[in-house]
């Protein structure tokens, strides 16, 4: 599978010991990415901001990543840890609304969809 990005995942999770949402931040080397921002006059306005990826199992461990719909997907390689998705403000983000896990065939690999 072509490769053509990173990705960052920003994952949810609440925590007993303070009570309170957190963010654990994932990394993700080599990833297939489409999709993004703007207007696209094909797809229509309602469809123009999703993005698709396609995370493949043969160049990825995927064992321990934690991901759910919700979840917030930024491009590339980010480092910020953060405490809200506001925090994120200077970056292109999406959420998760959508995860497949294909784990049959040739092309292995988790496919995620994200507005």
């Amino acid at each position: 599978m072509i490769t053509n990005s990173s990705l960052t995942i920003y994952h949810k999770y609440f925590d007993k010991t303070s009570r309170l949402d957190k963010w654990k931040r994932q990394e993700v080397q080599k990833i297939w990415w489409f999709g993004g921002k703007g207007a696209n006059f094909n797809k229509g306005l309602e469809n123009a901001n999703d993005v698709k990826i396609r995370i493949p199992k043969n160049v990825n461990d995927t064992s321990n990543l934690e991901i759910e719909v919700g979840d917030i997907l930024v491009k590339g390689i980010i480092k910020d840890e953060i405490s809200m998705q506001s925090d994120l403000k200077s970056c292109e983000t999406y959420n998760i609304t959508s995860i497949i896990d294909n784990d049959t065939g040739l092309n292995k690999h988790i496919h995620i969809e994200g507005k």
